[in-house]
């Protein structure tokens, strides 16, 4: 083999591998949030294509030989990718379920903003909540185990090959049930200290009808829901973690 045809495939080995991964990168926890500029996560992805496409090594397929060949494999892989970064990312809407029902619970659902983690109208606790995530997931290095597994998945998942577009769709039917439940499990104490509360509060109703309820129900309600919030955050923090850990997990096979 030439030098000349030996570059080209390194170069098609980095593009192909680029292709998938920028798509992934973009929507990554951490790496995809609407506020880090965009040439520094596509920077970030040919850095990381470069040194994937060294490890891969024969598990990439040959460069087409015809250019609608080229596209077709290139565009499945871009397609490829945007499912995975969709499917992972799922771990943050996990964190705004349990947002909003804490400022449900709280009375701060009226306090809506725009997030700019999700570019939409979002929850004070559901931005607290993907903003703590998120520096505990740097914090734990956990973004260089998802890039792993990203490269890991070529195993299960290779350059070329059929979109399973069947085991896809099951599996985002499967993790968004899963991120609701772990919403609602991160969510569950407090679920639990509100009813206890208002069913405090209905009974000292009746109790003493002259009292007014609504004035002392107010302030109990964000006070306690700060409280429980602020007990239950690292553990609401560590489902959050296994969520995001057992969904990269089916990358690595």
């Amino acid at each position: 083999m030439s030098p000349t045809d030996l570059l080209a495939n390194e170069l098609f080995a980095v593009l192909l591998v680029f292709a998938r991964l920028a798509a992934i990168v973009m929507l990554l926890p951490g790496f995809g949030e609407s506020y880090v500029d965009p040439r520094l996560r596509l920077w970030v992805s040919l850095l990381t294509s470069v040194l994937a496409a060294q490890a891969l090594g024969d598990r990439l397929p040959a460069p087409p030989t015809s250019p609608p060949a080229w596209v077709a494999l290139v565009a499945g892989e871009v397609v490829l990718g945007l499912a995975i970064g969709s499917l992972v990312r799922l771990a943050l809407a996990a964190l705004h379920v349990a947002g909003s029902i804490v400022a449900l619970q709280s009375g701060l659902a009226a306090a809506a903003y725009f997030d700019p983690s999700e570019a939409t109208q979002g929850t004070v606790p559901g931005a607290f909540l993907s903003i703590l995530f998120l520096v505990l997931l740097f914090a734990t290095d956990g973004h260089h185990v998802l890039l792993g597994r990203i490269v890991e998945g070529y195993g299960t998942l290779p350059a070329g090959g059929p979109l399973p577009l069947g085991d896809l769709v099951e599996l985002a039917t499967r993790l968004g049930s899963a991120a609701l439940a772990t919403g609602l499990a991160i969510a569950a104490p407090l679920l639990l200290a509100a009813f206890l509360a208002n069913l405090a509060l209905g009974l000292l109703a009746r109790l003493v009808p002259s009292l007014q309820v609504l004035f002392v129900a107010l302030p109990l309600q964000l006070i306690l829901a700060l409280a429980v919030l602020a007990i239950g955050l690292a553990g609401g923090l560590a489902i959050a973690l296994r969520f995001l850990d057992r969904t990269s997990l089916w990358l690595a096979g």
